[in-house]
């Protein structure tokens, strides 16, 4: 057995045995969830891991509703379009931080500022560049009130405020930790719970903040703990261990409705699950016509039928319906030819070289089996697959001439284009700095209409240059769609709570109950 392996049974061994100390429910909530960040830092890394617990610990400007996507005050009680790039906030008085000191304007403009974002070796740039790379300015107009400038007209700016990686820190906080090496071991925010402890592959403890500034968080302590292997999330479920856990899939759903005490909740969220190609690394993707084979040759439909039981739907492009009228469906069409998959595959000049699909085994719901299954559709349209398993994300992402394909997801942290393909695919994100994407003709223009994507006002424009972007895509694609990822949860029958359309857990007063 591996020592990672080992080390994650002994984790899992120690969470079970010390939930045991105190029962689940009100006074010590337990979430199992599959896999913790390693970090919550907000700017820290951008997961879906983090984005599950950031929620209770941080809050945005703008909150936006889990379920529906309306926008409701945050920490800014108000805002106003000033002009095509600006934005003012008129901040909430009376919010506190973790650390008791009061949220002001210094706060938001130090949030965003050099130290933590805006300077170019930023520790937090890396991460938040795909969210915020367009901002120019936060400035300060009083205690209570910041203007935030774009470096163009953005439609979005709301939008981008009430997303991911713009959660507002103590500046008072960061300076007496020294800087960001001791800041990310306890980071403080103003959410509904605040940070006791944090052991990186173990647990996160929070316990109820008493001096949040809205209805206090229902449970008085919150614990995430992270337990691989699905079998022991079920038994601590069973057993009352645990109040929650995550990852279910379809297979189980029923069995755990069955037993009486505890609820299945969940299901598609605002993500699409993928496929991304490095076809800069290895030859062997260079040609885009094998990357075209392979979106042709996955049958998405059996997918979705005999693995997830139709609780979630096929992704034929990277589009959601709630983008609105910047969904268009006749990008949508389904993909699945093997025919034109084999044929693309000879045209290419294609010699059997092995093409190496790196994974973690059980980061997503039924990751191995998924990939197992597409595997095999990819060797019947003449593909030489050979999946790697990894047991992180830097071992599944590290460069490499055998970094050729990775699973991904591409979640829509709000109901735009801008938030989703553009987000991950654009000049300075993760995947173009760690050199996934060669130039072509087609993506720098895919570039250059991102860039008006992000910054045209007219509604029609905008709607033509993302037809234009998915044109481009499906001429030269760097990533391939699979199906709208699935959150299925299991609770216990005595907690009240839905989940929402995003990543995140919304264990706050205004989602959460005990019976």
């Amino acid at each position: 057995m591996k020592l990672k392996t080992i080390a994650q049974a002994v984790f899992a061994t120690a969470a079970i045995a010390g939930s045991q100390c105190a029962l689940a429910g009100p006074d010590n909530m337990i979430v199992a969830v599959q896999q913790l960040p390693v970090t919550v830092e907000p700017q820290g890394i951008n997961n879906n891991v983090l984005d599950r617990v950031a929620y209770s610990i941080y809050e945005t400007l703008i909150r936006a509703d889990l379920k529906t996507g309306e926008l409701h005050p945050g920490l800014a009680e108000s805002w106003r379009r000033i002009s095509p790039e600006s934005v003012e906030f008129k901040l909430r008085r009376g919010v506190k931080f973790h650390d008791g000191t009061d949220l002001t304007a210094d706060d938001v403009v130090f949030t965003f500022g050099p130290e933590r974002f805006m300077g170019k070796d930023a520790p937090g740039r890396a991460a938040a560049v795909e969210f915020l790379g367009g901002l120019k300015s936060v400035e300060k107009i009083d205690d209570y009130t910041v203007r935030v400038t774009m470096s163009g007209p953005d439609p979005l700016i709301e939008r981008r405020f009430s997303a991911r990686m713009s959660e507002i820190i103590s500046e008072d906080g960061w300076k007496k930790a020294g800087g960001w090496d001791n800041w990310i071991k306890k980071p403080i925010g103003t959410g509904p719970y605040r940070i006791t402890s944090f052991k990186v592959g173990n647990r996160l403890e929070l316990e109820r903040f008493d001096g949040y500034w809205s209805d206090k968080a229902p449970a008085a302590k919150l614990t995430f703990v992270e337990v691989p292997e699905l079998s022991s999330r079920v038994a601590g479920l069973r057993s009352g261990e645990f109040d929650l856990i995550t990852e279910v899939p379809p297979d189980q759903v029923k069995p755990l409705m069955n037993d009486g005490k505890i609820d299945v909740v969940g299901g598609p969220i605002d993500n699409i699950y993928g496929i991304v190609f490095d076809a800069k690394s290895n030859p062997v993707l260079a040609d885009p016509r094998m990357r075209q084979a392979i979106i042709h040759a996955i049958d998405r439909d059996l997918l979705v039928k005999a693995l997830f039981a139709g609780q979630t739907t096929p992704a034929n492009s990277f589009q959601l319906k709630t983008f609105g009228e910047l969904y268009l469906p006749g990008f949508d069409k389904k993909r699945y030819d093997p025919e034109l998959a084999r044929k693309l595959i000879k045209e290419a000049g294609y010699k059997g070289e092995p093409i190496v699909w790196r994974i973690q085994p059980a980061y997503y719901t039924l990751e191995m089996t998924v990939t197992q299954a597409i595997a095999g559709m990819l060797k019947q349209a003449g593909l030489n697959v050979r999946i790697d398993v990894k047991e992180n994300w830097t071992q599944v992402e590290a460069a490499g001439k055998d970094r050729i394909l990775n699973n991904a997801s591409f979640s829509a942290f709000f109901p735009d284009p801008s938030s989703q393909l553009w987000r991950r695919m654009k000049p300075g994100s993760f995947w173009d700095a760690e050199g996934y994407f060669p130039e072509s003709p087609e993506y720098k223009r895919f570039c250059e209409l991102g860039k008006v994507l992000d910054t045209e006002i007219d509604p029609s424009r905008r709607k033509a240059v993302w037809a234009e972007m998915l044109r481009l895509f499906d001429a030269n694609p760097y990533a391939c769609p699979l199906y709208t990822l699935p959150m299925i949860y299991a609770k216990q029958k005595n907690i009240e709570w839905q989940p929402g359309t995003q990543g995140s857990l919304d264990l706050s007063a205004a989602n959460l109950r005990f019976k």
